[in-house]
């Protein structure tokens, strides 16, 4: 009799315990729903364009240059360098472009995209031209994705006189005594000077006795 309740007893319990085994291998095994797929997805592309969003909104405090100037009428045998642009997101390791646009972007100002060095390639001339507004933009050099929300700069044309002084009210005549100390003042003389605008038309000049 206590054989037949083991036996009874053992053919209950046996497929209860098959059942209870299996039961968590086909939960974990059971295909995603559609709403758990675009749940996922939309949570990988906000988090993508949250990143974007990071790298376009970062401060300007990366960029590194100064207010650049090129004398005007330069004609050397090679291009001159006016400056370098830089962003301190650039390790030196290539993976940075540097973009120029903007006034005479290509056709006046050429840029090494990798170095950031701007050269101008042509003769300026201030009195045509006294200042020239670019934008410069730092990319990934594979992906062309933005590192830096882009940066104006202002190029300034420097002034060079090619005018002769005038010097007004001459002959000019000074008297010197003798044993004057070395670096006494002799005379004060008013030259005029045909330059840009707003630089001033006159200079006072010293003339020392030596």
């Amino acid at each position: 009799m206590p054989e037949r309740l083991s036996e009874a007893l053992l053919d209950l319990w046996t497929p209860l315990i098959i059942l209870w085994i299996t039961l968590p291998a086909c939960v974990d095994t059971a295909p995603t729903t559609p709403s758990q797929v675009l749940t996922s997805g939309s949570r990988l592309e906000l988090n993508r364009l949250s990143e974007e969003q990071r790298i376009l909104n970062r401060s300007k405090r990366g960029w590194v240059w100064n207010q650049m100037f090129v004398l005007e009428e330069f004609s050397g045998p090679e291009p001159i360098l006016v400056g370098r642009l830089h962003t301190d997101l650039d390790p030196g390791s290539k993976k940075i472009k540097y973009i120029l646009s903007g006034d005479g972007a290509g056709t006046i100002f050429q840029i090494n995209d990798i170095t950031g060095d701007i050269h101008a390639i042509k003769r300026l001339d201030r009195e045509e031209k006294a200042e020239y507004t670019l934008t410069a933009q730092a990319v990934d050099f594979e992906t062309n994705k933005p590192l830096e929300p882009p940066s104006e700069f202002i190029i300034k044309v420097q002034d060079i006189n090619d005018n002769a002084p005038e010097f007004l009210n001459g002959p000019y005549h000074a008297t010197v005594p003798e044993m004057s100390i070395l670096g006494m003042y002799a005379e004060l003389l008013r030259v005029t000077l045909n330059i840009a605008p707003g630089t001033g038309d006159s200079v006072w000049l010293n003339k020392r006795h030596l």
